[in-house]
């Protein structure tokens, strides 16, 4: 996951609302209870100002915010297709505004959307889920969606988790415990290259995390939509839904793909792509260039920085669709 470490705030007119409510979140969460506004607070809308027009001062003020606990409060922003979703402002990870989340992974969403737009009662499921920022956006730019399934281990944000799935206008179920290949357990670690909670990874073997499969949930037929971002081990994800991709009728898949994270584990992630095509026939195009990816070499090229996501799917032919995204249609 790309995050926005409080960048990019927005100075779009917002609703005159300024009404408030104290909401418990449950116990996962550092804060039991925490205030929630549905406008951005006005010191935090300058702030964010500054830093869209590179003024000096914009991230020093809202570390001086957070450090006062200012920004201890949940933002709620209205999306399309009924849905609410509420953002933790004291996470740098999540410190957002109503743009920030419209730009949140667009390209991706809007592909990925594009996709499901022929398919009906899609279940989704959302492995390494976060807050719920990728099921609410699909959520609310598609009504294909008919259930939503996500996982996220990290105890810290399970709470947030689960009142953002609570806000969709499908069924949903919202997992603490981790995903991968196997049922059993493990503990999250934290890589030397960045200490935030996207970048956590899985490490199978004694821990205090519960890790189970996609195949467990018994989704068989009907089409099947994942979207898998564990920070290494979507192979292992992939290998764990092989019933469920195998018997579903028409698959979305997006994996993805991050130049450091396949520096660690020494493997591209052009072998989850030569997985999927072990077990049927997918067409691939990465996101962010609308480039059709080689099964034949890396993914990740030399130097390459950017992280991106590729998106597999089984139905319409690979051309039409690539040619469209390349125009941005």
């Amino acid at each position: 996951m790309k995050p926005f470490l409080c960048a990019q705030a927005s100075s779009r007119p917002h609703s005159k609302v300024e009404a408030f409510e104290t909401v418990p979140l449950g116990d996962e969460n550092r804060f039991p209870f925490l205030k929630t506004v549905t406008r951005l607070p006005l010191f935090l809308r300058l702030a964010k100002t500054m830093i869209r027009w590179r003024i000096r001062g914009g991230h020093r003020l809202v570390g001086i915010f957070e450090k006062l606990g200012l920004l201890n409060v949940v933002a709620q922003y209205q999306l399309g297709h009924g849905v609410s979703f509420s953002v933790p402002l004291f996470r740098a990870d999540t410190c957002w505004d109503q743009r920030d989340i419209e730009g949140y992974e667009k390209q991706l969403i809007s592909s990925f959307c594009r996709l499901l737009e022929p398919l009906p009662d899609v279940v989704l499921f959302d492995c390494g889920a976060d807050i719920g920022t990728f099921s609410a956006l699909v959520c609310s730019h598609t009504s294909r969606v008919a259930r939503v399934i996500a996982f996220e281990p990290n105890p810290d944000v399970a709470g947030f988790m689960k009142r953002n799935l609570s806000q969709l206008q499908v069924p949903s179920e919202a997992i603490s415990k981790a995903v991968s290949s196997f049922e059993g357990a493990g503990r999250l670690e934290v890589p030397n290259y960045d200490s935030s909670d996207h970048a956590r990874f899985l490490v199978p073997g004694d821990g205090p995390l519960e890790v189970v499969t996609i195949d467990s949930f018994g989704v068989r037929g009907g089409n099947v939509a994942i979207k898998i971002d564990v920070e290494g081990g979507e192979l292992e994800v992939l290998k764990g839904a092989a019933e469920t991709i195998s018997s579903a009728r028409e698959c979305v898949i997006t994996v993805e793909a991050n130049p450091r994270v396949a520096m660690r584990t020494k493997r591209d992630p052009v072998e989850c792509l030569r997985f999927l095509q072990s077990l049927r026939l997918f067409n691939f195009v990465v996101a962010e260039t609308a480039e059709s990816p080689l099964m034949s070499s890396p993914l990740i090229k030399d130097g390459q920085k950017a992280i991106c996501n590729v998106i597999g799917w089984t139905s319409e032919p690979a051309a039409p669709f690539v040619e469209r995204l390349g125009k941005g249609a």
